[in-house]
């Protein structure tokens, strides 16, 4: 599974949108974490992901916050 890198839509005054280092970072682990078989991800609705570790805890992973279901 590829989990795209989410980019913040803050805008910086000329129109273009920058990265959040540390969003891209924690994205970054959790891609590796799916790929290594710690956990799944999916697409719950635009925005809203939701993240299942193998150890049986639930995150959704929202556009500003990550909140823990289970």
């Amino acid at each position: 599974m590829t989990v795209s890198l989410a980019l913040n839509t803050a805008k910086d005054g000329d129109g273009s949108e920058v990265p959040d280092p540390a969003k891209l970072l924690v994205m970054a682990e959790l891609a590796r974490l799916v790929e290594d078989g710690g956990a799944t991800m999916r697409t719950l609705k635009p925005g809203l992901r939701e993240l299942r570790l193998s150890t049986g805890e639930v995150f959704h992973l929202g556009s500003t916050a990550v909140t823990r279901i289970a």
